[in-house]
């Protein structure tokens, strides 16, 4: 019996070869969309599960509550790590990790004679319970003694190939900025679902170790992470972290500062401290600062698995839409089948079937398809996603395709098989207004989801292009950043004057930080002269000439000179002004206190010279906090230069670059020569947000594409019932435009009605999406009005072919059965 309705239904999709094609290709290009954001989806909520005894591990991270805002981080203070497990039974173990250390120099002496230098940006160090936690597979090494004692390094097969070729990397010695390492094991490339990257594992040795002996309750340095035993509650240990916060950190807070606890959490000040699990650190939607990886957009996760639903639904939309087409004629066939003395049911099933095996035609293309397209969607999407068939997956596949023909073909299957054989013989069939309503219906289900797709499309590239071109407060062009200053030592200033006596560069200056790079300041504290409040700020470190090469604004005061010695002055922003409620702050005092290595406190009193304009030293997803600027000339010669940038001129960016290495090469030869052009650098932050768009625009403009076939079936249906009246209309005098007008009026008020139901579901959408950023766009009424346009446009065009062909008919065709 499955036979002849597999071999029927065959036979009525090959008669009708257009019905088919159209159907099967929307079909395969829905499921290809969906299955690769399936898997997409999958990756991303697959982070670090394959870990054993992930559901038992957690981050300690911070919410540092400021009293003007809050800050969140991924590091914290690393001694709560003991004391957690003194004082808390429930935890199992603890881990320390720290990092990553980027543009780091690593060394391997081959011969007497030869030294090869690399550079790495992903090197972290651990204490001794790393495999505790993260059970790596080590394919050269004993994890019973490869990180147990200082000075080891475990590295990836990778690097292994790279710095040893086809020699035994154990025992061999690497320098470089952490000086002479072992390599004690090698493990397997670590799997792109994981928070965790890098390429060494070094364990903690020299002044770095006993800076780690010493307590630290109050500095963010460790990513600290937590074993839970089993069964454990991790809410309820969370519950006590404040008042473990007050029994470790108050000391330290009344020591460093000279004010009470109390007092200092009154003020606006505050520790919340709680645990991230391990397998929720990528999709963590609290913007954490100082990651090990950047991390993804659960934000994203949900708009693509919500557009992967609505391609399927609008697929299977269409297929409703076409067979609703085809009823005129399959009514006859109906009829026929009944008076032969086919029942209902079988009638149904022979629908059914013909929708499954459309479903199934639609899946083998689309697998096809998957394999076709997965190269380039994993260069859209940065990842390494691979379709690989098991016994699961088959049967989800299996599953899916059941699913989807039963979804698109029920409402046909129900619907033709309820036709009266009598009516239908006769000749005088024509659809209900019931089924009128809902194929209406379903096409402004279409477009209002079309439009919705129409304006998110619209509005994320108006806030991709906002975040490029918004003044950001100082000049990002033509400013070549030189990365690892602090190895040229006392040579930076000889560096920056050989460099601004060069024809191609406008100015130089050295500096700490990358302005706008989130991660690239730290946090100091200060107190106003006769005040009791300590403000915590954001601060940098950066040379007399470095505020002319950036273009900082100066509002009031000056900026720092050559002719003035600026160690104790400092400069502020706006922003850290208006905090401290200075109105004449040009000449104030600020206080700082300082801990010495043998317990005793400094304080140094800096005087504020100078107030700049406020400018988006991070990102623009964080609103501008205070900042205070150290002059270098506090550090003396060697200290406080990470970079140094070099403003150059148009159209010489190649001779600078190479006279600016050769100059390198000549100053530190044994060290590597890296940069990067400031506007680059400043994009490379907004990624995600730049690949998501780009998804979003690709999903979003084939869910249109599939909606305008499931448009063209409803155009055809209708066009077939007003045959007739389209000749009598014609016979009486109306044009072929008037006729198109006609046929086209309908669904231009379908498209109306999804218009104004589209509207207040997109602003909603999108005004949640654009409250992830500080510094945004408006939600004017320009994207729903071109998205309203260009939804009508894409209608008309697309009914258009129906109505000029049902327009240009012969009238005499049309009434030939009159």
């Amino acid at each position: 019996m499955l036979r002849n309705y597999i071999k029927t239904a065959f036979r009525s999709l090959i008669k009708q070869k257009v019905y088919t094609g159209i159907n099967v290709i929307g079909l395969a290009v829905s499921i290809t969309a969906s299955l690769l954001i399936v898997l997409y989806v999958k990756h991303e909520l697959s982070y670090d599960k394959f870990f054993p005894g992930a559901d038992r591990i957690f981050k300690m991270v911070l919410e540092r509550k400021y009293p003007n805002h809050v800050t969140h981080y991924s590091v914290v203070p690393h001694s709560f790590a003991k004391a957690m497990q003194q004082d808390f039974p429930e935890v199992e173990g603890t881990l320390h990790l720290f990092g990553p250390n980027k543009n780091s120099v690593i060394t391997y002496k081959v011969s007497d004679t030869e030294i090869k230098t690399f550079e790495e940006d992903y090197f972290l160090q651990s204490d001794s319970s790393f495999f505790n936690f993260f059970d790596l597979d080590l394919v050269k090494g004993d994890k019973s003694t490869a990180l147990t004692s200082p000075n080891q390094v475990i590295i990836s097969e990778t690097t292994a190939k790279k710095y040893f070729g086809n020699d035994d990397p154990i025992g061999k010695i690497l320098g470089g900025d952490f000086g002479e390492v072992k390599v004690t094991g090698v493990f397997k490339d670590l799997s792109d679902n994981s928070h965790l990257r890098f390429d060494f594992l070094g364990t903690i040795g020299g002044q770095f170790a006993q800076f780690l002996k010493r307590d630290n309750y109050t500095a963010f340095d460790s990513h600290t992470y937590i074993k839970l035993k089993s069964g454990t509650d991790a809410k309820a240990l969370e519950s006590k972290f404040p008042k473990m916060v007050d029994t470790y950190a108050a000391a330290h807070i009344e020591h460093d500062l000279g004010k009470s606890w109390e007092d200092y959490k009154k003020a606006g000040n505050g520790y919340v401290y709680t645990l991230q699990p391990l397998t929720s650190i990528h999709l963590d939607p609290t913007n954490l600062e100082l990651t090990i990886t950047p991390s993804g957009n659960l934000k994203y996760v949900y708009i693509l698995s919500f557009i992967a639903i609505l391609i399927v639904v609008i697929a299977c939309i269409n297929f409703m839409n076409l067979s609703t087409a085809r009823s005129a004629e399959r009514a006859r066939e109906v009829g026929v089948r009944k008076v032969m003395g086919s029942i209902r049911s079988q009638l149904i099933i022979q629908f059914l079937t013909e929708a499954i095996l459309l479903s199934f035609v639609g899946m083998v293309l689309a697998i096809a398809g998957v394999y076709m397209l997965l190269p380039s969607f994993n260069d859209l999407v940065e990842k390494q996603l691979q379709l690989v068939f098991s016994a699961n997956l088959i049967l989800a596949l299996a599953a899916f395709t059941l699913i989807i023909g039963v979804l698109a073909g029920l409402y046909p299957a129900f619907a033709l098989s309820s036709y009266n054989p009598v009516v239908v013989m006769k000749g005088n069939f024509s659809g209900s207004s019931k089924g009128a309503w809902l194929r209406n219906g379903l096409v402004v289900f279409q477009f209002m989801i079309s439009i919705v797709l129409i304006v998110g499309t619209i509005v994320i590239g108006q806030q991709m292009k906002f975040m490029q071109n918004k003044n950001l407060g100082f000049n990002k062009e033509q400013v070549l950043m030189v990365k690892r200053a602090f190895a040229l030592d006392k040579k930076t200033e000889t560096f920056v004057e050989e460099i601004r006596r060069m024809s191609e560069t406008q100015s130089v200056a050295s500096t700490s930080s990358i302005v706008g790079n989130r991660d690239d300041f730290f946090g100091q504290q200060f107190q106003p002269e006769g005040s009791s409040e300590i403000l915590t700020v954001k601060s940098m470190v950066m040379d007399d000439d470095f505020a002319g090469v950036i273009g900082f604004e100066l509002k009031e005061g000056r900026l720092f000179t050559k002719e003035t010695n600026d160690s104790l002055n400092i400069l502020l922003n706006e922003t850290a002004v208006k905090t401290m409620g200075m109105t004449d702050p040009v000449g104030r005092k600020l206080s700082q206190v300082n801990n010495n290595p043998d317990g005793s406190k400094t304080t140094l009193y800096f005087t504020i010279v100078g107030v700049i304009k406020d400018f988006h030293f991070q990102s623009l997803r964080d609103e501008i906090t205070p900042l205070v600027i150290y002059d270098k000339e506090l550090f003396g010669k060697q200290g406080g230069s990470a970079y140094v940038a070099a403003r150059l001129k148009p159209n010489k960016f190649r001779e600078a670059i190479s006279k600016i290495e050769m100059k390198w090469k000549e100053m530190v030869p044994e060290q590597p020569f890296k940069y990067e052009f400031l506007d680059e650098n400043l994009k490379q932050g907004y990624l995600e947000e730049q690949r998501s768009g780009k998804l979003f625009a690709v999903f979003s403009s084939l869910a249109i594409a599939i909606a305008c076939v499931g448009l063209f079936g409803l155009s055809a249906y209708t066009a077939s019932l007003r045959t007739k009246e389209i000749g009598i209309r014609k016979v009486l005098g109306s044009s072929v435009g008037g006729v198109v007008i006609l046929l086209s009026k309908d669904f231009t008020r379908l498209v109306l009605i999804a218009f104004v139901l589209a509207v207040p579901l997109s602003w909603w959408m999108m005004d949640t999406w654009l409250k992830g950023f500080a510094y945004r766009v408006d939600l004017g009424v320009n994207s729903f009005i071109v998205a309203g346009i260009l939804a009508l446009a894409i209608a008309w065009l697309t009914v258009s072919y129906q109505s000029i062909k049902a327009a240009i008919v012969n009238p005499v065709k049309s009434l030939k059965s009159e």
